[in-house]
């Protein structure tokens, strides 16, 4: 596999990762509506991973450009 084809994998478990974070952060959601105790602490949680999700996408993207 050259360097493109490796970028274009990563490039897809980004997607799945963003697809999980938004799951987390749907749940948090639904939480807070509830009024769950647990609720902060996933908002927490996927406010990180929404943050580290965009910064890794950020990076990939321009790694596929500068191929």
């Amino acid at each position: 596999m050259n360097i493109r084809e490796e970028l274009i994998d990563l490039d897809t478990a980004v997607n799945q990762v963003s697809g999980g974070v938004n799951a987390i952060a749907a749940m948090s959601r639904g939480l807070d509506r509830v009024d769950d105790p647990y609720a902060d602490g996933f908002y927490f949680l996927a406010d990180h991973l929404i943050e580290a999700v965009q910064n890794l996408r950020e990076q990939t993207d321009r790694c596929l450009q500068a191929m």
